[in-house]
């Protein structure tokens, strides 16, 4: 007698090897330029909106100098136009003095204020003024600065910062434009000298 199975013998399982992980498009050491690209994407877009918030929305800050005149001379309640300077630049014609949450709202109270609207801002600008240089008044009411000579009509002899008592800083000969906000006073006099 035979010993053999007569069962049907199965073919031994074909064992499939896997595939190693090739790269592709997929994969991470091809996706880090891309990386690189949104990253710089980004920061260029966050970059050029605080710049363009800056100078579009509200660049104008309590303190600062610029150059400022009616778009239309002769309507001077209408839109200005504004640009910053530096406080030292003589295109500098005002400082802001304040910042109006209404366009309504008033002005500090002692002081030659000019409220200004500017897109949406409403702010109050005085003279851009400082010790030691002369002005002339232009046809928009801005104090201009000038070289000194014997012809100019403003020179600022004198500034304080803070509001002493009236009449008790200036010197004799000179008179006082005082302001509130920011709480200062010049003494303005004639220039005397060549």
């Amino acid at each position: 007698m035979s010993t053999e199975s007569t069962d049907p013998v199965e073919p031994p399982a074909v064992v499939t090897p896997v595939p190693e992980e090739s790269e592709t498009d997929e994969s991470p050491q091809n996706n880090n330029w891309l990386k690189f690209v949104i990253v710089g994407v980004l920061a260029i877009v966050l970059v050029g909106g605080g710049v363009w918030a800056l100078t579009s929305l509200g660049g104008t800050n309590v303190g600062d100098c610029v150059s400022a005149s009616p778009k239309d001379v002769d309507k001077p309640d209408g839109d200005w136009n504004i640009s910053s300077k530096g406080c030292g630049d003589s295109a500098a014609t005002h400082r802001v003095a304040a910042m109006l949450k209404n366009a309504e709202d008033p002005c500090p109270a002692e002081g030659i204020y000019e409220p200004v609207k500017s897109g949406s801002e409403t702010m109050c600008l005085m003279p851009n003024l400082a010790e030691g240089k002369c002005y002339t008044s232009s046809d928009d009411g801005a104090f201009k600065q000038e070289n000194c000579t014997t012809e100019s009509p403003v020179k600022i002899v004198k500034k304080v910062d803070g509001l002493p008592e009236e009449g008790t800083v200036c010197p004799e000969g000179s008179s006082e434009l005082r302001f509130s906000e920011p709480a200062s006073v010049y003494c303005m006099g004639v220039h005397e000298g060549s």
